[in-house]
């Protein structure tokens, strides 16, 4: 199985059917709205294969990939963060699955075989330090 598709949910709305909901909230201890990761699995799409965060609202996403017009700070003061996925092949392996690491510690260990993207989605707006992390092929 592979992740296809991604999404930024608000508050108590639900994954779409067959999607799956990261319940940890993406401002954890910064205040803001509550933001949460959804994915597909093994959806109309071919894998994703890299996931990268744009760090101001300007600024337009790499060749090839897909912007999610969510304020990952939405309401939290932080720093604009975006995320935006891609499912070209040259870009990486794809994605089996995604979590969401909650940490006190600004470099938090990842248990293997998972890897974290180096993006603090909490940056600048206090709070816990808040990671993706994947696990691909």
């Amino acid at each position: 199985m592979a992740v296809t598709s991604l999404t930024v949910l608000q508050g108590d709305q639900p994954a779409p059917e067959g999607w799956i909901k990261i319940t940890k909230d993406l401002n954890a201890g910064a205040g803001g709205a509550y933001l949460y990761f959804a994915y597909e699995h093994n959806g109309q799409y071919v894998p994703i294969t890299n996931i990268y965060f744009l760090l101001s609202r300007d600024q337009e996403p790499p060749p090839n990939y897909i912007k999610i017009p969510v304020d990952l700070n939405k309401g939290a003061g932080g720093e604009y963060i975006y995320a935006c996925y891609t499912h070209d092949p040259s870009e990486g392996q794809p994605i089996q699955a995604l979590d969401v690491l909650i940490s006190g510690d600004a470099n938090p260990m990842v248990p293997k075989p998972w890897e974290r993207y180096d993006t603090d989605l909490n940056k600048g707006a206090g709070g816990k330090y808040v990671y993706l992390i994947h696990l691909s092929v």
